[in-house]
């Protein structure tokens, strides 16, 4: 392998929404910070702008979840243009992902899920690693991650195939401690043979983490301080590997900053008793072993993850898939081990719902939204990497929800805040200046073509969806529920705040125009046949929106317009 330093940026945590306040305005004392590669990559609104912030002060690193380099469907270009570019836009210290897999099919599990560890992944995993650092244009590391299965037709274990991994794509390695260890308990193995596999110096970090003890197996949750034995473990790294950069993960039931602030300082003790990195010759660990590199004689990869999709997904499969071999886990038949990755899936499903959703909840109550969710992953199976945009369809299921027979707004209600999570998230350009658009010839304004910033969302509905929208958070009991009494809803960003505002029927009417590409001179006549609309009602309606923002540009449309 070519020799490669990373930087040794010290001990540092994850930014995590919870904590943004005081990462940003108070500073604390932190070595360096690590971001999830979806919260910013597919961000144009606030999240990007704390990113920004944050990097102005720490060095930041990126950890994706979602590349899914394991997979036998092709890598999603979008994900790897949108990555490059925040990378290019950020300039992270390191870049990271997960050695797994986690959609087959054009369809998503949003998990981190477990690859056989065969010649054929191994493979096929080394030329997907490749093809990612020759689009970054810069080294990337891999992460083992944390399982619940193993396939009896695996030739290698796990450390073997890491490090022949590292050792055939030239990639870098993301030791997470906390997975080692969890996995040890869950497949029986001893965790210092695995340290003995690694080659030491390709690992850029160390990950420290909690888990959940579930009697037969533990279960990375990532939900409470690292345990002593964990501990340990990382004391036996740095002695083997000295100083390298180490972060504390802390994912679900997130405490304080201060909190997370002890766990980073305990992980500093051991780090700074730990010899220099470039004292250490760490080469001659974890050497390669003679191996027969001949076929995969089980099934092939894309057949294994086709099978495991049908235990994962609610959904039905009518296709026949082949099942595939498990090994009994802790004593229990390996596909009843499954639910794990099924539950996991529903839960992801049902939280990335009641984060975009929180309207549509409020009013139907908890237990019906967990009804929902299920319907919902049932009917809609994820085509998304991003899992913010996986509840996209519930305004359609919702049409024909049973409850909607009491709730009859509840579709346009989804729709509503699923427009304001677009807005959020949208990437605006900068929007035009009034005075850009006043300089232009009044002659010329028949043939003007403006164009209207992604964030800005149109919504017309019969119900009274603002006002309900609005009352999300007050008691059920003290929210009116009315007949029909619609409503026009514009919704546009400014700044990084979403915000929603009543329009009437006719502005409402010229600003869809504008929206849909049509010509002023069209939307002018249209409104001339309204002997009511007068001049200085449309100015008006121009100063409001240029002062939102609404529009990044215009065109000017040359010869004759014709109606569209």
């Amino acid at each position: 392998m070519e020799a490669f330093q990373w930087p040794v940026l010290g001990c540092g945590v994850g930014l995590r929404n919870e904590h943004y306040g005081v990462v940003t305005q108070e500073q604390p004392r932190m070595d360096w910070f690590e971001a999830i590669s979806e919260n910013f990559m597919d961000s144009g609104g606030r999240p990007i702008q704390i990113l920004e912030k944050v990097r102005a002060h720490y060095p930041v690193v990126l950890h994706g979840t979602s590349l899914s380099i394991g997979s036998s469907d092709p890598l999603d270009p979008q994900y790897l243009t949108r990555l490059k570019a925040l990378a290019d836009r950020i300039q992270p210290a390191m870049i990271s992902d997960h050695l797994c897999w986690s959609g087959v099919g054009g369809e998503r599990l949003h998990d981190l899920l477990p690859l056989p560890y065969t010649e054929e992944a191994l493979k096929h995993v080394v030329s997907r690693i490749q093809q990612v650092q020759d689009t970054l244009g810069r080294r990337f590391m891999i992460e083992n991650v944390s399982t619940y299965v193993t396939y009896r037709d695996s030739e290698m274990p796990e450390w073997e195939f890491l490090a022949e991994v590292v050792r055939r794509s030239g990639c870098g390695l993301l030791l997470d401690l906390n997975n080692i260890y969890v996995n040890a308990f869950n497949h029986k193995f001893d965790p210092i043979e695995y340290l003995d596999a690694i080659p030491g110096e390709a690992i850029g970090q160390f990950h420290l983490a909690g888990h959940t003890d579930c009697g037969s197996y533990l279960f990375d949750t990532h939900s409470g301080e690292v345990i002593d034995p964990v501990w340990k473990l990382y004391q036996e790294a740095l002695k083997r590997w000295g100083q390298i950069s180490t972060l504390i993960e802390w994912d679900e039931n997130i405490p304080p900053f201060v909190r997370l602030q002890e766990e980073a300082v305990r992980a500093r003790k051991f780090y700074d008793r730990a010899a220099k990195r470039d004292t250490l010759k760490t080469e001659g660990r974890g050497d390669a072993r003679p191996r027969d590199t001949a076929a995969t004689k089980g099934p092939h990869l894309i057949n294994v993850q086709q099978w495991m999709k049908t235990c994962v997904q609610p959904t039905p499969h009518p296709e026949k898939v082949a099942e595939v071999a498990l090994n009994p886990q802790g004593g229990v038949a390996g596909k009843a081990r499954m639910r794990v990755y099924a539950d996991g899936y529903l839960g992801r499903m049902h939280e990335a719902l009641k984060e975009a959703y929180e309207a549509v909840r409020h009013f139907i109550g908890d237990r019906a939204f967990v009804r929902l969710a299920e319907d919902y992953a049932r009917t809609y199976p994820s085509h998304d990497y991003n899992l913010s945009l996986a509840g996209r369809h519930l305004p359609a299921l919702l049409k024909s929800w049973p409850l909607t027979k009491q709730f009859p707004f509840l579709s346009d209600l989804a729709q509503l805040e699923w427009q304001v999570s677009l807005s959020f998230h949208a990437f605006d350009p900068a929007p035009l200046k009034p005075q850009e658009l006043a300089a232009v010839d009044p002659e010329d304004w028949d043939r003007l073509r403006l164009f209207v910033r992604p964030s800005v969302f149109l919504l017309a509905s019969p119900w009274p969806v603002l006002d309900y929208w609005a009352a999300r958070q007050q008691p059920l009991a003290t929210i009116k529920i009315q007949g029909k009494h619609p409503q026009k809803v514009l919704i546009r960003r400014i700044g990084t705040d979403v915000g929603c505002e009543i329009m009437e029927d006719a502005a409402f009417d010229f600003l869809a125009g504008i929206q849909r590409g049509e010509v002023l001179g069209n939307l002018f006549q249209a409104l001339a046949e309204n002997e009511e609309q007068e001049a200085a009602e449309i100015q008006h309606w121009f100063a409001h929106w240029s002062a939102l923002g609404l529009f990044s540009g215009f065109q000017i449309l040359a010869g004759e317009t014709r109606p569209v």
